[in-house]
Parts: structure tokens; sequence; C-alpha cells
């Protein structure tokens, strides 16, 4: 393949895989969880809340092991998207993560039937953008975000207090994770959030005017919480993805100013792939 040839596949892979052109994900309705037909290791109740402006409506899964606490209490994984995170979690995994240290395991998820609530987690999980997104709206299509805010102060004020009730808690191992504008909003709370210690950004949406997170990243130089981004390696021709490259040199940098934040890559998986493997990775960390 001749050089021209090769720019433009390479042209074409971009605007492919840039956030916002992604394919829209499965919105089928879910079927029974394990919430619902139980486990062997673990115990579920549900929560459900709403918005200070009623205008979202949430259903917490709370997953509590059977196995006793530690003496200084149980790590806890907080789980954006909760309704297509909890559909993945399988009694398998549980039982791995069982033999270990167990976490108890919060999904904070939508009421809705459907695996994601696309307006409300728009709103939800992206902060105010800074680099050209018109009235904190990242993708159009009629929704809008900005409120990354308002929906922290909802998790540190009531999800987080309702979720871990009496249950002994180590609060030194508390964790987050999220995918996608998901993985935004662990990035912002990675920055603001005064309550976890340990985040996990899946493929955060960075390129929809958000990248000058990174830069505010590089600014906190004595924060002691750790990050793990995790990243699909997407190639063509065998050329890395430019996204990929940036974020894993910026990574580089934030390391060497002496933060505790590295970066996974993992080759061949896409950006809607990373949404499972980096869940199911998170939740081995997180029993270890």
């Amino acid at each position: 393949m001749g050089y021209f040839k090769k720019s433009i596949v390479l042209v074409f892979f971009i605007l492919v895989h840039l956030p916002g052109s992604f394919a829209r994900p499965n919105m089928a309705p879910l079927g029974p969880s394990i919430a619902d037909t139980g486990s062997q290791y673990y115990t579920f109740r549900v929560i459900k809340l709403a918005s200070i402006d009623a205008q979202r409506h949430y259903k917490v899964w709370v997953a509590v092991p059977k196995k006793k606490a530690p003496a200084q209490g149980y790590p806890i994984l907080y789980l954006l998207d909760g309704n297509s995170s909890l559909s993945r979690l399988s009694e398998t995994l549980l039982k791995e993560i069982s033999d270990k240290r167990p976490p108890v395991l919060v999904f904070i998820g939508y009421n809705t039937p459907l695996p994601f609530d696309l307006k409300a987690r728009t709103y939800d999980y992206t902060p105010l953008a800074t680099e050209g997104s018109a009235n904190g709206s990242p993708m159009g299509r009629g929704r809008v975000g900005g409120g990354s805010t308002v929906f922290r102060s909802l998790l540190e004020q009531k999800i987080i207090p309702l979720s871990e009730g009496s249950l002994p808690i180590n609060s030194a191992q508390r964790a987050l994770w999220g995918h996608s504008y998901g993985g935004l909003f662990v990035i912002d709370s990675y920055l603001h959030a005064s309550r976890f210690t340990h985040f996990f950004s899946a493929s955060p949406s960075l390129s929809q005017g958000y990248r000058s997170m990174l830069a505010e990243m590089a600014r906190n130089t004595v924060n002691s919480k750790s990050m793990l981004f995790m990243e699909g390696e997407d190639k063509v021709e065998n050329i890395p993805h430019p996204h990929i490259v940036s974020l894993s040199e910026s990574v580089k940098q934030l390391a060497q100013r002496g933060l505790n934040i590295s970066i996974k890559t993992y080759p061949g998986l896409s950006h809607g792939e990373m949404f499972g493997t980096s869940l199911v990775e998170t939740i081995r960390l997180n029993s270890e």
C-alpha cells in the first residue's frame, strides 16, 4: 500500500474511532440480573432516589459479600452505568473474588429497564467542557452535559451514606470506576472528590473538549490518590491510535511529577469492548 493510501486509511480509522462517532450501544431492554436470580457469594439490596431537580431517577444495587469483613472493613467499589455493569456480573466472577478479599460492589444506575439512560448519563458524567463544546452539550443529539458537580454532590452526600449504611467499610479502600463519559467523571472526581482513594478511568472521552483535565491533573502534584487509565489499543498498519499515544505520554509526565498515575492498554480492543473488559479487571483488582 502506497503512502497516500496508508494516509487515507489512517484518517478514516481516526474518524471512525473518535468518541462521538462510536457505534450506538445496544439499547435492548435488559433481562434479569444476578441481583434478581441470587448468588451464593453475595447478597443484594436496591436503593432508589431522584436528583434534586427530580429530572433523573436512579437505581443503585449494593452487593455485599457473604464472607466476613476483614478487621479493617470491606474495600468498596462504586461502578457507574450500573444497569449495564450489573448485567455483566456473573456468579463465576463473584466466586473468584470471594476466594480472595471481596469488595462491596455498588452499581449506580438509572431507574430504567434499558442498559443506559443516554440523556441522564451525558448530564451526570460530564463536566463543563472547556475546549469548544457549546452550552455544555458535548454530543448534541438533544443531550446536555456539564452536570458532574451536581451528580458528585448526590453521590457523596446521599448515595455513599445510603450504600454503606452500617456496613464495616475500609474508607481507605473506596474506589470508583467509569467508562467513556463515565471515565471523564472518574477523572473529574479524582480532581474534586473527597471520599474516594482509587480511580479507574476506562476509555475516557477526553477528545470531546476535555483534554485540559490532564493539565489540571498536572497541577495537582500533592495528590495521594491513585489513578489507572485503561485504554483499548486499536491499530491500523501497526500505527498506534494518536489518542493513545497522547494519553500515554501525558500519563508518563504525570507519573514523573510524583503522582500515582498509570495506564494499561489492551491491544485490539475497541472503545465499546473496553466497557466489559475494564469492568471485570477493575473488580478483580479491588479484590486483591
